[in-house]
């Protein structure tokens, strides 16, 4: 029993730090039982002994937590440090863009003598200089209209209409979700927005619209602009059954001569007096439509050719209960013929577009093809115009439809198109298709390139935009023809303002490097980070240039200091600028093209370049390191949880033992107590 107390006795002087959840540690005092820690509930004298053990192995085991955690907040230290250099080197290597674009575009002026003839825009490499420029057309772009009213109505077969879109002889196809002007815009628009823009207008009125598509080529030039129905694709759109009613046509071709006349419409004897704006085929067809009832639809047919017209106009009463319909000059006499009445409920069909009477590109005739109730019939015409098309489809064998050419336009702008109405019976519109494209735009004026000659050249150059570059970085915009001066100069006060920025930026950067050195130094005390960035600045604060001749860093108003930071003179530059403007643009160079600016380029790229920069690398190196780190930390804290654990399980049941044995104990030597008392009374007789 005694060795177990000896033993346990020895935990006594021992410190006890065990971990927390955090890592950090927390100390409990070991020399007595007060502020020590319960590991678990003891029962026996040697409780606390065996609470000291776990303790003091938990401390042991949290020694290399401590010291990890040391590591972490140093590079947690450096990180915020390389963070705060980065900034200032970032905001070094902005100024030196900025000495770049002082000497590029925006640190140039520009004029331009006639204002009305050209603007300028300048860019990276514009220079100084001065240009003359003569101007003798801007260009126009090529146009084109939709040559009637734009047809919106589904196709008859029920599938969405694919066109053809023709620029400057190039074809290309589209599919629009619906057959609206707006949607057709549209689409041209989101796909070849690049070679044409497409616009839906109205031509009319809004109480009677009239929407085409305007189509304008993206470039100067001349090119055709075309809105094509495909080739096969049906011509026709199904119009209203026929009724039977009363119908006629004029006798003889229309004469619109003379001033305008009255005319009387007699409709199974009542009369209408007709009174139109002049004489023409159109104008008295639109005022019967205008008749108050509408007792009578008119009108306009070409029953001749699209080179030899001979307008008539047709009448049909709108009821089915009359039989004559005629038309009366001023002197009364008849002026049409009378036809007999289309067997009611006959198919009617009409072409979609206005009547596109281009020939075949390739020459030979075009081929047509007349469908009918499901019967086929091809057949060629004279020409592609409207009349001749319906002169040929009269002529097919059978007679299956009665083919009319109808002018929907006016007399100024006729709108040719040809009406299809079925003789069969069958009760299907009848459908028209031909072997090539049909053009639905009238071209608007032809396109022409812009010309100009710069600085007396002769040489006069063609340009299908009005944007024309003149010199590297200098563009023009040609606004209007005649002769101008375009003068471009550096501006000093654009330059003066960069080199005062850098000088500001450079400063920051040194002092924040400052901070790094000495005993006292900042977090990247000793790093070979703080070196190397420290000579990145000095490439750029101690260039100069081994050309004969050239200026150096103090004719640009630059002084280097004792501390490294440098003074810049404004005053000095603008100097040196006005007696050497060309060495301080040479001194300075570019980019890449040699110079001040490339020294500082390559410098700050070297520290500033996203995956390959020096400050960049040591950024996310140390942060790898404090992740690392940190996951270690976290292991380790679980490995010590655990040992606690462990140790809190077989000490409860060490001291569960002990307790067990310190009851034995007590319990033998109470009877051997009890034996040496007895033995005791026994000897003394009592």
């Amino acid at each position: 029993m005694g060795t177990i107390s000896s033993v346990l006795s020895s935990a006594n002087s021992l410190t006890n730090t065990p971990a927390n959840a955090s890592g950090s540690s927390t100390s409990t005092n070991t020399g007595s039982s007060t502020g020590s820690t319960d590991y678990f509930a003891g029962v026996s004298s040697y409780s606390q002994q065996l609470q000291e053990v776990i303790g003091r192995e938990v401390s042991i085991a949290s020694l290399p937590i401590e010291l990890l955690q040391s590591q972490q907040t140093t590079l947690n230290n450096q990180a915020t440090e390389l963070t705060t250099l980065d900034t200032d080197f970032a905001a070094v290597q902005t100024a030196v863009q900025n000495i770049s674009d002082a000497l590029g575009g925006s640190g140039m002026s520009t004029s331009v003598s006639d204002p009305s003839v050209a603007s300028v825009t300048l860019g990276d490499g514009a220079a100084q200089g001065a240009y003359s420029l003569d101007v003798s057309n801007i260009g126009t772009y090529a146009t084109s209209l939709t040559n009637g009213t734009w047809n919106d109505s589904a196709d008859d077969s029920g599938e969405t209409t694919t066109y053809n879109l023709v620029v400057g002889g190039n074809t290309y196809t589209f599919t629009p979700s619906d057959n609206s002007a707006a949607t057709v815009a549209s689409t041209i628009n989101s796909q070849f927005g690049s070679l044409v823009q497409a616009t839906a207008v109205n031509v009319g009125s809004a109480s009677s619209p009239d929407e085409r598509i305007s189509l304008q080529s993206a470039n100067l030039g001349p090119m055709d602009l075309e809105i094509q129905a495909q080739a096969s694709a049906s011509l026709q759109t199904s119009e209203a059954a026929t009724t039977g009613y009363a119908a006629n046509v004029t006798t003889n071709t229309w004469d619109s001569s003379g001033t305008a006349s009255t005319y009387t419409l007699a409709v199974d004897g009542a009369d209408f007096t007709i009174s139109p704006t002049d004489n023409s085929a159109a104008s008295v067809a639109a005022a019967i439509n205008a008749l108050s009832g509408n007792p009578v639809q008119a009108t306009v047919v070409n029953v001749g050719t699209a080179d030899s017209p001979d307008e008539r106009i047709q009448l049909q009463s709108t009821s089915s209960g009359v039989s004559t319909v005629d038309l009366l000059d001023s002197s009364g006499n008849s002026l049409q013929q009378q036809e007999t009445p289309t067997a009611a409920g006959s198919a009617v069909s009409q072409t979609s577009w206005t009547w596109d009477p281009t020939p075949d590109p390739s020459g030979t005739p075009t081929q047509y093809t007349l469908t009918v109730g499901g019967t086929t019939q091809t057949f060629t015409a004279d020409d592609n115009s409207a009349a001749g098309v319906a002169a040929a489809i009269n002529t097919l064998s059978g007679d299956p439809v009665s083919a009319t050419v109808v002018d929907v336009g006016t007399a100024s702008a006729p709108d040719y198109r040809v009406q299809l109405t079925d003789n069969t019976g069958t009760g299907d519109a009848p459908q028209l298709t031909r072997s090539t494209a049909f053009n639905l735009q009238n071209q608007g004026p032809a396109g022409s390139l812009a010309e100009y000659e710069v600085s007396n050249s002769g040489v006069t150059v063609s340009s299908d935009s009005r944007q024309v570059s003149i010199a590297a970085g200098t563009t023009l915009t040609l606004t209007g023809t005649g002769n101008a001066e375009v003068v471009v100069t550096q501006s000093v006060s654009t330059l003066n303002t960069a080199l005062s920025e850098f000088a500001d930026a450079y400063n920051a950067a040194v002092a924040e490097l400052a901070k790094q050195y000495g005993q006292s130094g900042g977090p990247l005390q000793g790093e070979s980070i703080v070196y190397s960035l420290s000579q990145a600045l000095a490439q750029m604060s101690t260039y100069y240039s081994s050309t004969a001749g050239s200026i150096g860093m103090a004719d640009l108003g630059f002084t280097l200091n004792d501390n490294g930071t440098v003074t810049y003179s404004p005053l000095a530059m603008m100097s040196t600028d006005l007696d050497n403007s060309a060495g301080v643009i040479s001194f300075l160079g570019s980019a890449t093209g040699g110079g001040f600016l490339q020294a500082a380029t390559n410098a700050i790229n070297s520290v500033e370049t996203p995956t390959t920069g020096l400050l960049k690398t040591a950024e996310t190196s140390t942060q790898s390191e404090i992740t690392n780190i940190g996951n270690t930390i976290t292991q380790k804290q679980a490995a010590v949880s655990q040992l606690q654990t462990n140790l809190t399980n077989q000490m409860a049941q060490a001291d569960a033992a002990i307790d067990s044995m310190q009851q034995q104990y007590s319990y033998m030597t109470s009877v051997f107590e009890a034996e040496q008392t007895a033995d005791q009374m026994y000897a003394n007789g009592t």
